[in-house]
């Protein structure tokens, strides 16, 4: 698969069918061969509008056969969708154009359209409006600008390789066995590179696509009956929660539509109760781990996976350790070439070495068989007052067996040389358990190093990582909002604390 050959390739296929499913309900249905007529009407609306190989189209809306169609027109014509994500404000559209280079921007109604270059999904630009302030990348293998969030919540600018994109999805069909036959269910903003990697690789083979608002999932699952599907750990917990409200009548694989072959979660960390649930059910749950700098790392698949591991590694030359256990890449075709903006203080060459290699900043290690387990984010360390270093996710996992515990979150308190824990127990109002918990906790300490012992705790009625009040904006715990919010109470509760939220 190239994009260059995709241009053509999925015109041809007849029977290969987009849906978009919108908030109320409504069903819209294209075959992959109109889409393709559609973007061919579009390419042509954007030679006219002035737009030329390399010109920046700009895009902020929601997902829709619309937006589909102008990414694979830009494609068509050799310019670069450049990809805003909803939280974008854009309070003067002219400015806004102009600071962002762009010749052209496709935008919802939030934007006023107050400038001859701002268009609705819908609808058809002006004639030569694309102005000469439109920047222009000429000569590298840039395929879009996109933004992503991070772990710290605050976006980083993106240039996404072509070569990179092929890389990912030729490797993706040949591990998880795509044909024809599969149909794809997306729910997450497009503007998300990872759906848009789904987008083409359906295209390429000929498999149905389903496009939804994450208000209908659930209904959406039901109806249209996918076979996969990508998503954050907090859609797993939710689904596995209704499905076991909908009835004993009901089981898991029925409420997710009854064709599914293997679900993919690995924007953040998931509870091993959520994976169980999963598997106990016969419904594959598989961890991956990628990066938008760097393209997919690891991944379980339907043939070889490890609860608990992202999987094996995709490319095991290309993967490095550090001496600290800091996972380094070096491809010859990651999916980004290198950041155009950063809002949150970091240098390129924090991540972008100039060697080549791209550092992760994610602690990891490798098991006999070759399965990569992730210990934790540099950047969520703790420095204790003795100047020792702990990766709280890596204490948390030794409490991952703990009956009734459903989870656990090791923060730093105010007290440097003290690790706090908010838990949620599987049953928050049952006193008794949470005396339990507390022994468990004491028990767990005993075996762990003194530095990584949990010194206090609370507890929390529900878990952080399904609250949005503790999630970044790509839906990662933010351990810093939690810290924050439980500061008061782990600074003075002892481990038999009754306090929390």
């Amino acid at each position: 698969m190239t994009l260059h050959d995709l241009t053509n390739r999925y015109g041809g296929h007849t029977d290969a069918r987009v849906v978009e499913i919108d908030v109320s309900g409504g069903r819209r249905e294209l075959t992959h061969s109109d889409l393709h007529a559609l973007a061919a009407v579009r390419a042509g609306q954007l030679t006219a509008a002035g737009v030329r190989r390399g010109h920046l189209i700009g895009i902020k809306a929601g997902n829709s056969l619309d937006w589909l169609a102008w990414d694979l027109a830009a494609l068509a014509v050799g310019a670069l969708l450049k990809a805003f994500p909803d939280s974008t404000e854009v309070a003067d559209p002219s400015e806004f154009v102009a600071r962002h280079g762009l010749a052209l921007l496709i935008a919802d109604d939030s934007v006023p359209l107050t400038a001859p270059t701002v268009i609705r999904p819908d609808g058809v630009p002006g004639e030569n409006v694309a102005p000469s302030s439109a920047e222009v990348y000429d000569g590298e293998d840039v395929h879009s600008l996109v933004y992503s969030s991070g772990t710290s919540g605050r976006l980083k600018g993106l240039r996404i390789s072509g070569s990179g994109t092929a890389y990912v999805i030729n490797r993706f069909i040949d591990s998880f066995r795509l044909t024809a036959a599969d149909r794809h269910l997306i729910f997450l903003p497009l503007s998300n590179y990872q759906q848009r990697l789904s987008v083409y690789c359906c295209l390429w083979l000929g498999a149905d696509l389903v496009l939804a608002p994450y208000q209908r999932v659930f209904q959406t699952l039901r109806k249209e009956q996918p076979t996969f599907l990508i998503g954050p750990p907090v859609f797993y917990d939710t689904a596995l929660q209704l499905s076991a409200s909908s009835g004993a009548d009901v089981s898991l694989g029925d409420f997710l539509g009854g064709r599914i072959r293997f679900l993919i979660t690995g924007m953040a960390p998931i509870r091993r109760e959520t994976l169980e649930g999963y598997w106990k059910q016969d419904v594959r749950l598989l961890e991956a781990y990628g990066l938008t700098e760097t393209g997919m790392v690891a991944w379980n698949t339907q043939d070889a996976y490890r609860l608990g591991s992202v999987g094996k590694l995709i490319d095991p030359d290309a993967v490095t350790f550090l001496e600290d256990g800091e996972v380094v890449i070096n491809r010859p075709a990651p999916l980004s070439r290198g950041y155009f903006e950063t809002d949150d203080g970091s240098a390129p060459e924090d991540c972008f070495r100039p060697d080549g290699s791209i550092l992760t900043g994610d602690y990891g290690r490798l098991d006999e068989d070759g399965y990569l387990a992730l210990i934790g984010r540099k950047k969520d360390v703790i420095v204790l007052g003795s100047g020792r270093k702990v990766h709280p996710a890596e204490i948390e996992s030794a409490f991952v067996s703990v009956e009734g515990l459903s989870e656990i979150i090791v923060v730093p308190t105010a007290q440097s040389a003290r690790l706090g824990a908010i838990i949620t127990p599987t049953d928050p109002k049952d006193t008794a358990l949470r005396t339990r918990l507390r022994k468990r906790v004491e028990e767990v300490n005993g075996s762990l190093p003194p530095h990584q012992r949990v010194m206090s705790m609370v507890f929390s009625e529900r878990p952080l990582r399904s609250d949005p009040a503790f999630l970044t904006a790509n839906l990662k715990l933010s351990r810093a909002r939690a810290a924050e919010h439980f500061a008061a109470t782990l600074s003075t509760a002892p481990a038999a604390d009754e306090g929390g939220r």
